[in-house]
């Protein structure tokens, strides 16, 4: 059997280069080369051998030189229609981006070799050659009536490491199942890999969509077509953020350094990022003051962390706003221009290091741990003079106990201390007032625990299949008082006999406490035969364990759901997503109990404004606090439940109201069960006020022989469109105005 395949393969490869591809000129067999511009065609077969169960992918590149040429018409011809037929039957398909034109060839009745003809335009055409092994059916294929489009998630993180699942349906016009129907899965950015371009048994083909290298936030359309029948699903990219720290009070001829940090949805700063800067040249004050003349770059590239700095100056008094996008996000500050230099000058963490964080380029601000004093200086000039002595300043922080609310100033200088009983970012504000003149900056710092008492490991998913499958070790870190602990060394230790990896070895919590290594298994294991154990480097004695099981899975569970948004009563909204069983040779599972839920991720402060094209209202937008922002994004906050037990713990209430923020804000159905064609329809809803607020992540996961198969999705609670296309009637709302259920401001640590 060797020697016959191995003779095969030498035939095949003689006819590939026997056959080659046509063109324009005629070489004549003389050698000549092929001018640069002239086109080519050229034929590659996946298999010779073509049987009902083994149908061959004929595919042809189509060139201009060494150019891929997309949208050419390839048209395939067979020389005996009895040895086998094409899908689609019409035997024609347009060249994609990469020049590549497919076809599927099906075995037909009759045994024998046979040659098929690929031609474009007036090119001379190419031939391969194949063998029919007349097991087929050259009845046809069925009639397609219908093509559904489905997206496993409706929203994909922008920086790469998350991939959707795209999955088109194929039906009869009795909404029969068809198979054998070749779909063509496209979009107008990202990557598709497509993993199954032939419908199976339950009718389906899929594909997966990527953002890897493109973070920029957009909304991506993805098609599915076959005989010119299609469906179309839009994805949008989220996630990445432009934050822009810096002074709201200027000083005149006074260079101010702005901090702007390029970030990925998972919070990786993003590299070589060019960042516009510019300004609205609108008063903010009310009744409109006088507009103030700044001087700064129109642009600015970020270094290898995501983060560059910009110099502004302040020219003529007044106020203006200044504006900084990149990558389809951008955010906006607001800032006056004074005769007076309003500065931080100094800041100690009451650990050895001080920093003067008016310098340029801008400093990091360090850390300050809990049992440690913060102590914050700022020096207050008018026209490069010291103010009066005695000049009041306030002070607020968002976290933490001032030593004093106010102090006055001592040859310009005033200095605030302040400490705190709890971990996490402290904004804290000077203002200060002379007169008419009213002042004020922020500096946001970190308080952060030090001491760990307890370390809690968790695998997502506990059971994956064999061959480079991964589970994600993620551990939380906390202290006697439920403080999550920063910058803590954690080293993963896994045991595993069937070859499995882990990476990195090592990782440091970061601000939440948390950090994590991938799992990648070999082989199966026995139930629960993988352990990770994760340790705290500098006190080895706290650990945790977490198993997880490599299992060949029986099921695969498919989730997608389409672009509408059903109004359940007047008060509450209906989001649908369809959910797909099937085996490992895609036949619809039926019967199978699925496990339903439906877990808030993040939840997002901010108000709807009203958009406008000129005069003309277009719709109402969910955004941020500022009005005037391009686009106006909405502030994401994380769910505070960070163990997701329902239960208030220490450390959990960010935002001190005194519950869990968002809460458990849908309804799902806990279980529900697949019919004949192997799916199910889950209704998840939900009060109108909370949609475009909270994040979603839907977990479908069911049992086979000890065995969990599970998928999940993360979506924001949609609006029905028609609720935001009216002006005079404003988006439904739970509170005063328009604000978010969660309030309006830019900070995740009040209700504000």
């Amino acid at each position: 059997m060797k020697l016959h395949q191995c003779i095969s393969c030498f035939a095949l490869f003689i006819i590939l280069v026997g056959c080659g591809g046509g063109s324009l000129s005629d070489d004549g067999g003389g050698g000549e080369e092929t001018p640069d511009d002239e086109i080519t065609i050229s034929l590659v077969i996946s298999n010779e051998m073509v049987s009902e169960q083994s149908p061959a992918t004929i595919t042809a590149t189509v060139k201009q030189g060494n150019t891929l040429l997309a949208g050419k018409l390839v048209t395939f011809t067979l020389d005996n229609a009895d040895l086998a037929f094409f899908n689609p039957e019409i035997g024609t398909a347009n060249t994609q981006s990469n020049g590549e034109a497919t076809i599927i060839l099906n075995a037909g009745e009759t045994a024998g070799a046979g040659q098929v003809t690929a031609t474009v335009e007036e090119v001379d055409p190419a031939n391969i050659s194949f063998t029919s092994q007349g097991d087929g059916n050259t009845g046809g294929l069925p009639d397609l009536a219908d093509i559904s489009l489905f997206a496993s998630s409706q929203q994909i993180a922008s920086s790469g490491a998350q991939s959707i699942t795209l999955t088109a349906i194929a039906k009869d016009t009795n909404n029969n199942l068809l198979d054998n129907v070749n779909v063509t899965f496209t979009a107008d950015s990202g990557q598709v890999e497509v993993l199954n371009a032939l419908t199976g048994a339950d009718g389906q083909a899929t594909a997966t969509l990527k953002t890897d290298n493109e973070p920029t936030n957009r909304v991506i359309t993805t098609t599915a077509s076959s005989n010119f029948i299609s469906d179309t699903v839009s994805v949008q990219v989220v996630g990445t953020t432009v934050s822009l720290t810096g002074s709201s009070s200027l000083a005149i001829n006074d260079d101010n350094s702005y901090i702007i940090k390029v970030l990925d949805s998972d919070g990786n700063g993003i590299s070589n990022t060019q960042v516009n800067l510019s300004l609205t040249n609108v008063s903010t004050e009310t009744p409109a003051g006088a507009v103030a003349s700044l001087t700064l770059a129109d642009s600015v590239t970020t270094d290898f962390t995501g983060q560059t700095t910009v110099v502004v100056t302040g020219t003529s008094g007044g106020t203006n706003t200044i504006v900084a996008s990149a990558l389809g996000a951008s955010v906006s500050q607001e800032v006056a221009v004074q005769s007076d230099s309003f500065l931080f000058t100094g800041f100690d963490n009451g650990n050895g290091t001080n920093v003067d964080p008016s310098d340029v380029p801008a400093v990091t601000i360090p850390d300050v741990l809990l049992s440690d004093t913060a102590t914050l200086s700022l020096t207050w000039l008018r026209s490069g003079v010291a103010v009066a002595d005695g000049t009041q300043v306030n002070f607020t922080t968002t976290r933490g106990s001032l030593a004093t609310t106010s102090a006055t100033t001592n040859n310009g200088l005033v200095t605030a201390t302040l400490t705190a009983d709890n971990a996490g970012k402290a904004l804290v504000t000077f203002t200060g007032t002379d007169g008419d003149i009213i002042l004020n900056n922020q500096l946001e710092f970190e308080f952060i625990a030090e001491t760990v008492d307890t370390i809690v490991a968790q695998a997502l998913p506990k059971s994956v299949g064999p061959s480079g499958q991964t589970s994600t070790i993620s551990v939380v870190v906390k202290d006697a008082n439920g403080n999550l602990v920063k910058n803590k060394d954690i080293d993963f230790t896994l045991t595993d006999t069937n070859g499995g990896t882990i990476f990195p070895a090592s990782a440091v919590t970061d601000s939440n406490g948390s950090a994590s290594t991938i799992y990648t298994s070999n082989t199966v294991s026995a139930q629960d035969g993988v352990s990770v154990q994760a340790s705290v480097r500098d006190d080895p004695t706290k650990t945790d364990t977490v198993t997880l099981t490599v299992a060949d899975r029986e099921l695969f569970i498919a989730v997608g759901t389409g672009n509408d948004v059903i109004e359940h009563d007047s008060t509450s909204y209906n989001k649908q997503y369809s959910v797909f069983v099937t085996d490992v040779d895609s036949n619809p599972v039926a019967n199978v109990n699925l496990t339903v839920s439906a877990i808030p991720n993040n939840f997002y402060k901010g108000r709807w404004w009203a958009r406008y094209d000129g005069d003309e209202f277009l719709f109402w937008e969910a955004g941020g606090q500022e009005e005037f922002a391009d686009p106006n994004v909405k502030f994401e906050c994380a769910n505070e439940d960070l163990n997701l037990d329902g239960i208030l713990d220490p450390g959990e209430d960010t935002n001190g109201n005194g519950f869990l923020t968002p809460g458990n804000v849908v309804a799902a159905q806990g279980e529900v069960t697949t019919d004949s064609q192997g799916s199910a329809l889950i209704d998840i809803l939900y009060p109108q006020s909370f949609a475009q607020w909270v994040d979603i992540r839907l977990i479908l996961s069911t049992q086979v022989n000890g065995t969990e198969s599970a998928t999940q999705t993360i979506f924001t609670l949609p609006v029905l469109a028609s609720d935001v296309l009216n002006e005079d009637i404003p988006p439904p709302t739970s509170s005063v105005g328009l604000e978010s259920p969660f309030g309006r401001m830019a900070d995740c640590t009040n209700i504000d």
